[in-house]
């Protein structure tokens, strides 16, 4: 019995020590930064493909996320085409965007301090998106309609005229947030640590997709190294 004990309380310990190493380890990780900036970005007033897929696969290897062949295959990148990619950009990827069920699974990439353009989405032929959002890594302002929150951060300069939204939560890892509103305007701003962020909702339709800049327009520039 005496034995038992010991041997219990043995891999108790070894149990104890290794959570506290591995505490210490996560503990000292240094918190996701920014890597790069629009001079890295840009070249001939063009954004770089190469650079910024280079700047997303270094977050998700941060993250630990696995840089499968089918994200590969499907990963787009797009700064809207407003040349600030520094601060206004995303990758994404559609894991299922299904027409006939009208069902979407998407997931979000954001750079450190980097906002998806404000925009909301109307009925085409298929009924308007509604959206629900969760945080699995990094963490995130998450804006929508609503009364304006105290303290906001500093937005891109170069949206703040097209931005009609001053309601924001903070939303970190695992967190959930719904869309406030079906038609209303809404965006995600990256904390410095960046954000991943999966999205759950019904069919999307790029048809129904509007932005508040009227200067947008959707390009995927990995589309042009094909």
């Amino acid at each position: 019995m005496k034995k038992l004990l010991v041997l219990m309380l043995g891999v108790a310990f070894l149990t104890s020590t290794i959570n506290c190493k591995n505490n210490d380890n996560m503990k000292a990780r240094d918190p996701y930064t920014q890597k790069y900036t629009n001079a890295d970005f840009y070249k001939d007033g063009e954004l770089d493909p190469e650079i910024a897929l280079k700047a997303y696969l270094d977050m998700l290897e941060y993250y630990g996320v696995p840089y499968s062949d089918f994200l590969k295959e499907n990963l787009w990148i797009t700064d809207f085409n407003l040349g600030d990619f520094e601060n206004v950009g995303m990758a994404g990827i559609f894991w299922v965007n299904d027409p006939d069920y009208k069902y979407l699974g998407h997931e979000i990439y954001l750079l450190p301090g980097q906002m998806i353009v404000e925009h909301y989405h109307v009925a085409s032929e298929y009924p308007a998106k509604f959206e629900s959002w969760q945080v699995r890594h990094g963490w995130a302002y998450n804006y929508s309609i609503g009364d304006p929150t105290p303290n906001p951060p500093q937005l891109p300069e170069s949206q703040i005229e097209h931005i009609t939204v001053s309601h924001f939560q903070k939303q970190f890892v695992d967190e959930v947030i719904h869309l406030a509103e079906l038609e209303s305007p809404h965006f995600l701003f990256a904390g410095p640590e960046g954000a991943i962020v999966t999205e759950y909702a019904n069919y999307h339709d790029g048809d129904g997709l509007r932005f508040t800049n009227p200067n947008v327009e959707f390009i995927d520039v990995l589309a042009k190294t094909e």
